[in-house]
């Protein structure tokens, strides 16, 4: 009887710990979810039973100057997300399936993703709405109503492809701005996202009434930039036709501005690339070997288009410049009289601390000259001994006061600055090469700035490319306000530079941009590319009316190489004036000669390399040109001398009555 009690005593005293282990490790297993666990499996908790979503907001759309013409827009299409932890382990294979099927897109890709242990995968993004529908409809038919999500998203579209490209830049995948216009107004106009929040039980079910919540997105601002889309397309087109029939290795740009305001009304660069398809070849030639380069070489050659030219990259702007110069001689009272007889000599070239410096001419020098003729002639020893008497502190005075020192702070990304040697380094030779514009680089944007200040009667204008911005919500306009930087030169420099700058065109080197009935002003450039690269840059500054500037032109090719050669008057010239002859008519200018309006025949510059002087006369004499001999000589025997060379080359179309320079 004592033996049983003491076993039942036993069995209960076993039996109580037994229990107690149990207890204690209960405590400790609920311990370790608690306070270990417990972060994780919240989290894994609400991802279930949570699930937030964002909707994108629609860009801003981007109009040009007219407020009209769209540049940039975007359109509504669709997002397809899928939460794995509320897909069933049996409609896993059979939803990946269908999905793959729908977008055309890689099963094992889409298994996998489902499959995946987290709240939300992405399957497919901004796809069209005829493909998302499909997917509704199967998901009724198979009654899936949890798991997939289809959300309203937005695509960027550039309706005219190539149009403006380096100056609107493009977006990536994600909405967000990657380049130009598109990512400096970034905060403008990307607008905010909004969110679908919902909330769920454990089975994936809506949770009550406030199953799911709502936050709508705000759509981005819209711009109106300064860019007139009728004045682009003619500069883009003569700019193509330019780099092709010039053969213009390095591509070119123009830019086109109005003095007053700074508004750039067209800038252009070629080549340019379809902004819908960004990374892909630009070129027939990029599309051949595409394929096979590497990715180096494929982001190293769309990073080159991309790039807008007109201000990340600098030049030396060569005769061009002397604008510059012929300013800041007027300015300081160191010639007064643009147009009296024999006030500087060109001798063939000027001696600077012992360099010669060759007047471009210096074969036939042009003797003696009034400051007006100097600019016409484009004579290096006139605008040289000018930068002497101006003196470098003085100089460099200008060159701050035209802005050439600073970036112009335009509305773009990546704008460079200007290279120029430090001002306690300036020499009397390096203050020589800067008067006649060459070994120092600014962009073409910084050129064109600085000129707008000669062309407006005196003040710096800051450029933009946005004119206003236009709010989402309320549709309240912001006006971008001009700017200006204070006053470079008098009003009075200013008209008597501009006459000279007339004078240019309508009896120097720039006879090639005259438009019948327009009073138009310019000056031509040839510089080289860099030192001993045997390369060079040909440009053309133009300014019209003269009479009430309205647009400063700037067009710069990069090593042309064509039979036109690579002079300022031959090769850019006429394309000026091709620019010209359409924005002058379409912004409805004054023909301000219209009474003696002078037309001007065009004739295809003939062949006569190879042929004798005489026989060149001849041949000359019939299409209207003039023919200049270089190395000319008195006792020449025109009947027996050989013209070796001739510029511009044969088959070039010129106005009548350009000079036709040729070697013997």
């Amino acid at each position: 009887m004592i033996t049983t009690n003491l076993s039942a005593k036993k069995r209960m005293r076993n039996i109580l710990f037994i229990a107690f282990l149990i207890i204690i490790l209960l405590i400790g297993r609920i311990g370790f979810i608690q306070f270990v666990q417990g972060a994780t499996l919240s989290e894994m908790a609400y991802e279930q039973q949570t699930l937030d979503r964002y909707i994108n907001p629609k860009r801003g759309t981007i109009y040009d100057r007219t407020g009209k013409n769209i540049l940039a827009v975007s359109s509504t299409v669709e997002t397809v997300t899928v939460n794995p932890v509320n897909i069933s382990e049996e409609n896993k294979e059979k939803v990946a399936k269908k999905l793959s099927e729908i977008f055309e897109l890689d099963y094992e890709t889409v298994l996998k993703k489902v499959k995946k242990r987290s709240s939300i995968e992405t399957i497919v993004k901004k796809v069209e709405k005829e493909k998302t529908d499909e997917l509704r409809a199967w998901m009724s038919e198979n009654v899936i109503d949890t798991g997939i999500n289809i959300d309203e998203d937005t695509k960027r579209y550039y309706p005219n492809n190539n149009l403006a490209s380096q100056v609107i830049g493009f977006c990536g995948s994600d909405n967000q701005g990657l380049d130009g216009i598109e990512a400096k107004y970034e905060a403008e106009l990307a607008g905010q996202k909004g969110r679908i929040k919902k909330h769920t039980d454990a089975k994936g079910g809506e949770i009550g009434e406030e199953g799911e919540s709502y936050i709508s997105a705000i759509d981005g601002n819209d711009l109106i930039l300064t860019i007139d889309m009728n004045i682009q397309s003619i500069i883009e087109k003569y700019l193509k036709e330019a780099c092709i029939d010039n053969e213009c290795t390095d591509g070119g740009n123009v830019v086109v501005m109005d003095p007053k305001t700074g508004d750039i009304l067209g800038m252009a660069t070629y080549p340019s690339y379809n902004l819908n398809e960004p990374f892909e070849a630009y070129t027939d030639e990029l599309k051949q070997n595409w394929e096979n380069m590497s990715q180096e070489d494929k982001t190293k050659n769309l990073q080159a288009v991309w790039r807008n030219r007109a201000i990340t990259d600098t030049y030396e702007p060569g005769s061009t410049f002397k604008t510059i110069t012929a300013s800041a001689a007027l300015e300081e009272g160191i010639v007064t009289d643009i147009d009296k007889e024999g006030e500087f000599t060109c001798t063939g070239g000027i001696e600077v601390a012992g360099v010669r410096i060759k007047c471009w001419r210096y074969y036939r020098p042009h003797g003696a000259e009034s400051l007006r003729q100097a600019l016409m002639n484009s004579c290096n020893p006139v605008f040289i001994g000018l930068g002497q008497k101006i003196g470098v502190t003085k100089y460099f005075e200008y060159l701050k006061k035209f802005g050439l020192l600073e970036v112009t702070g335009v509305d773009l990304p990546g704008e460079a600055n200007s290279i120029f040697i430090k001002q306690e380094k300036a020499g009397p030779v390096e203050l020589a090469t800067i008067s006649f514009g060459q070994r120092f680089e600014i962009t073409p944007l910084q050129l064109v700035t600085a000129v707008s200040a000669i062309a407006n009667g005196g003040t710096q204008v800051k450029p933009k490319v946005v004119k206003k911005i236009v709010n989402s919500q309320t549709k309240e306009i912001t006006e971008i306000e001009n700017e200006t930087r204070g006053t470079a030169i008098s009003k009075e420099t200013s008209e008597k530079v501009l006459s000279m700058m007339e004078s240019v065109v309508s009896e120097g080197t720039g006879k090639n941009a005259k438009v019948a009935g327009y009073r138009i002003g310019g000056k031509t450039g040839t510089s080289e590319d860099g030192v001993n690269t045997n390369k060079y840059v040909t440009s053309f500054l133009g300014v019209a009316p003269i009479d009430d500037p309205q647009v400063v032109l700037l067009i710069t090719l990069y090593n042309p190489t064509g039979e036109g050669g690579h002079q300022g008057g031959g090769v850019a010239a006429p394309i000026g004036g091709q620019i010209f002859s359409e924005i002058l008519p379409y912004l409805e200018v004054n023909q301000g000669n219209q009474d003696e309006v002078e037309v001007i025949n065009q004739v295809e510059t003939p062949d006569i390399i190879g042929k004798t002087i005489k026989e060149a006369e001849e041949i000359i004499k019939e299409t209207g040109l003039e023919l200049n001999l270089q190395n000319e000589d008195e006792n020449i025997d025109k009947e027996n001398t050989i013209i070796k060379n001739q510029t511009p080359k044969a088959g070039i179309t010129i106005n009548e009555g350009t000079k036709l320079y040729v070697e013997i």
